[in-house]
């Protein structure tokens, strides 16, 4: 009996002395990482740090773009286009008071173009429609618009203008070139320019023929309100 017992005993000892082995393994390692926190730390400051350039990195590449971009839109600004509000209600019903529009300072200007200009004789700026070019003659007889003696159909003033000539009115009193300005024909580099709302407007009739030096652009577009964007 002693014996056996003897060798039961010896048999589990083997056993307990793993176990405790085992236990006190994890017990070190844990103590390990509780004393010992300072290499998780290292890494997670390293990403954190690699977090951080990245995110310099992109914020100073967004900014670096909006820079460009803000000094190309003005420096394209200053030779190809602007931006323009509508001042009072000479151009009405076609533009509104406070509209605003782009204008295209590239473009050749021809005959009922909008144009954005300097008033001449003035510090103000203004929009007026081009009626007349240089080495043309012009009149109105009757309300009806003449160039070289040729009658010419004025589509964009023609419902405000039957509202008026409707209720007994002149939409565009009869004038000759000559009775504003003693000449047949308009000067080189010369435009003789109108507002769309004939009765109230202040332009060519009252200032005579605008320089081309004093015309900006030429009105592209209606861009607010948004709900009256339109193309010219």
């Amino acid at each position: 009996m002693k014996k056996a017992t003897h060798k039961n005993r010896t048999k589990q000892k083997p056993k307990k002395q793993t176990a405790q082995t085992t236990t006190n393994a994890k017990k070190t390692v844990k103590r390990n990482v509780l004393t010992n926190p300072k290499m998780p730390s290292k890494k997670r400051k390293k990403k954190r740090n690699k977090k951080r350039r990245k995110m310099l990195l992109l914020f100073g590449e967004i900014g670096l773009t909006l820079l460009v971009t803000i000094v190309v839109v003005y420096l394209l600004s200053l030779f190809t286009f602007s931006l323009a509000k509508v001042e009072g209600y000479s151009m009405s019903d076609t533009l509104d008071d406070k509209d605003v529009v782009v204008i295209n300072k590239l473009k050749d200007i021809k005959r009922f173009d909008l144009v954005y200009m300097k008033v001449p004789n003035a510090k103000d700026k203004s929009i007026r429609r081009i009626i007349a070019c240089s080495g043309e003659s012009v009149y109105y007889k009757n309300g009806q618009l003449f160039i070289n003696e040729e009658e010419k159909e004025e589509r964009f003033i023609a419902d405000y203008k039957s509202q008026f000539e409707k209720d007994g009115m002149m939409f565009t009193e009869d004038f000759t070139l000559k009775t504003l300005t003693g000449k047949s024909t308009i000067p080189k580099g010369k435009y003789l320019v109108l507002g769309d709302n004939r009765p109230y407007a202040t332009d060519s009739r009252y200032y005579q023929l605008v320089d081309e030096k004093e015309i900006i652009g030429t009105v592209e577009m209606r861009i607010l309100p948004l709900h009256k964007l339109q193309k010219f």
